[in-house]
Formats: structure tokens, C-alpha cells, sequence
């Protein structure tokens, strides 16, 4: 090799060391200024390629790494849902919310007497059932004359075993009857040869026997007479009629009116409760 050839190499040689040195003492900002993120191909930069003091820290600012800046293998892990875990424990229950209000009795709609256990004396025509209810007189002189409906529906119990009875009803007379023309409730035992009678208007302290407007009458919340209609004795609780008559049997039950007083008497009966059912009379 001649002498020029040696002397043209060492000299492209000290050139290209001239220019590495001044990139090296042009610090970071002529670098960063020279090589960008865009001059990298993605994924060809390795762990080998770095200086071991160029990467300062292994921690990632937080909110700087993306799914796309992961390989696929790691994508695939994080996108993979694992199986579902064990149930949780149940809870216990809540309390439980407030009852409802009581309903109606059992109900029982009476479109004619015999069916539903009920029937009028005789069949005294001033008895009869209407739209309204049980229609009864009028009566000219309720002291008198009067008319009954018998319930047949206990017959054969013991009068022990009367749990409620109730009738709601009103009356009208065409003169003041001194509410002794108010309907009136029986129970006949012993094949009818005995009775124990509920009178509203011998009821203490407040007998409930205005003349017009409709009255429920709780006869097993009353007082009672034992065998003494005409209402010469007091009365008693209807818990001690049933401790000294309780073993007794019912031969029938019987609502009337008249055979008592006023004028012009007559009573509309619109339903009866009896042991929890509910017998409406009419439409």
C-alpha cells in the first residue's frame, strides 16, 4: 500500500472520531433532537442494547402504560377471565313488614232462605227477603203482632261452642216505642223448650237503640237473659250464660221483631255474622 493510501485512511479515521466525541459532548438535548420514538422500530430495542445506567428505574408513571404497549402474550393474559368465584354467605333475612288489616268474615251471599239455613215462621209473609235485605212488617201494633226469621245453621251444637254472633239491623215505628219495639235475638235449645234471649235495649250501661239508623249488635260481646222473655230478671254476661248453659244443644237461632211495642214497627236485617261467616241478605 503506498504512503498517500495509509495517510487518506488515518485521516477519514480521526474525522469520524471527531465527529463521535462532538455527539458525545453535545449531551442529551443534541441526542434527543437527533433520534426520536419514530426512528425505533417497535419491539427491536432489547434489555442488551441499553446501558446498564441508562435506565434509571423499574417503576412506570402511573397512567402512562398502555394495553397496546404490551406484547400479545401479556395482552392475552390480562384480556383471559378466570373462573367465577364461590358464592358469598347469605345475609340474614330482613325483619318482617307490618300485617295488613283484618278482611271481612268469610262471606255468604243469601238469595233465598232454605238453602243458606234459614227460614221465616210459617212463612209469614210480613218476612221476606228483598233486595235491600230481610224486610219485616210494617206492623200496625208491634205490641202485638211481629214475625220472626229462624237461622238453622247451629242446630245441633252446644251453646259452648258459639263463638260470634252478630246481627246489624234497623227498626222504625211511626211513634216513639220506648226501645222496647227494637229487634231482638234468640237461641233455643233442648228441642226448643228452653231460650236465652238478647235484648238491646236491657244492655248496660249504653244500650244502643236509636230508632232510624242501622246498629251492629255483638251478641256474644252482650248481656243475656236465661228463660225469662218478658225481661223480669237482670241480665248476665253472656261468658256465665255459657258456664251454666254451655252443654245445652242449639235447636235454632231466631231475630224478630214486634210482639214488643210501637206503632207502624218495622226492621230491615242486612246481615248476620255468625262463627265467622258472614250471611248478606239482598243484591
Amino acid at each position: 500500500m503506498s504512503k498517500n493510501s495509509q495517510a487518506g485512511r488515518r485521516s477519514l479515521a480521526v474525522v469520524a472520531a471527531a465527529t463521535v466525541l462532538a455527539l458525545a459532548a453535545g449531551g442529551g438535548a443534541v441526542a434527543g433532537s437527533l433520534i426520536t420514538s419514530k426512528d425505533i422500530q417497535d419491539k427491536t430495542i432489547t434489555s442488551a442494547d441499553l446501558h446498564k445506567n441508562s435506565v434509571k428505574t423499574q417503576k412506570v408513571k402511573d397512567g402512562t402504560l398502555k394495553i397496546k404497549d404490551l406484547n400479545k402474550k401479556a395482552q392475552d393474559a390480562l384480556n383471559k377471565v378466570g373462573p367465577a368465584g364461590p358464592a358469598g354467605a347469605k345475609g340474614p333475612a330482613g325483619p318482617a313488614g307490618p300485617q295488613g288489616p283484618k278482611g271481612d268474615p268469610a262471606g255468604t251471599a243469601v238469595k233465598a232462605f232454605s238453602p243458606a239455613g234459614f227460614t221465616n215462621i210459617n212463612g209469614n209473609p210480613t218476612v221476606k227477603l228483598t233486595p235491600d235485605g230481610v224486610a219485616f212488617g210494617p206492623y200496625a201494633d208491634g205490641g202485638n203482632d211481629g214475625g220472626s226469621l229462624v237461622f238453622n245453621g247451629l242446630n245441633g251444637l252446644k251453646l259452648n261452642e258459639v263463638k260470634s254472633l252478630v246481627y246489624y239491623m234497623r227498626y222504625t215505628a211511626s211513634n216513639d216505642s220506648g226501645a222496647v219495639g227494637v229487634p231482638y235475638l234468640r237461641i233455643f235449645t233442648e228441642n226448643n223448650t228452653r231460650d236465652a234471649i238478647f235484648s238491646p235495649n236491657t244492655q248496660s250501661p249504653d244500650p244502643d237503640v236509636a230508632e232510624g239508623p242501622f246498629h251492629e249488635w255483638v251478641t256474644t260481646s252482650g248481656s243475656w237473659r236465661y228463660q225469662d222473655d218478658i225481661g223480669d230478671g237482670p241480665d248476665q254476661p253472656w261468658a256465665s250464660l255459657v258456664a251454666a248453659h254451655g252443654n245445652e244443644t242449639i235447636s235454632r237461632v231466631v231475630v224478630s221483631v214486634g210482639f214488643s211495642n210501637g206503632a207502624d214497627l218495622s226492621g230491615l236485617l242486612r246481615w248476620m255474622d255468625v262463627n265467622g261467616t258472614r250471611y248478606t241478605f239482598g243484591s
